[in-house]
């Protein structure tokens, strides 16, 4: 699968008219949908390096909500991507976004180690983590 660049995200973002959240480490944007569903999504300052295939398919499923082909007509075209999209393929296991969120802001690990993990080895990492003292 053809992986994006970061600024591709950022273009992605802006032609499918997402709002800028804020600009630290990274470049955060909101979109909010019709049905009133909220997506966010940020973009790193690397913006000239690509990301693997696993992590281009997690912000595909799980920030972007659209398909690769949505992604990649939205940046030829400048249209905005058709929502809702064509059914996403699922992944083995989605894990909670809940949980998600922890592993990356609390433990610190990436999307992509995040990405091979099942629930059970994510619930163990996070619980690991909290029971050390700090």
């Amino acid at each position: 699968m053809r992986t994006p660049t970061w600024a591709q995200v950022e273009e992605f973002c802006r032609k499918d008219r997402w709002e800028e959240v804020r600009a630290t480490d990274h470049v955060f944007f909101r979109k909010v949908l019709q049905d009133g569903s909220v997506l966010e999504t940020h973009r790193s300052f690397s913006a000239k390096k690509s990301m693997s295939e696993d992590r281009f398919a997690l912000i595909l499923r799980t920030q972007l909500r659209v398909t690769a082909a949505a992604f990649w007509d939205t940046l030829r075209s400048g249209r905005p991507a058709p929502r809702p999209s064509a059914p996403l393929p699922a992944s083995a296991e989605t894990l909670p976004g809940w949980l998600v969120q922890a592993l990356i802001h609390e433990v610190g690990l990436s999307a992509e180690v995040i990405a091979g993990l099942d629930e059970r080895q994510a619930r163990r990492l996070l619980a690991d983590f909290r029971s050390q003292p700090r």
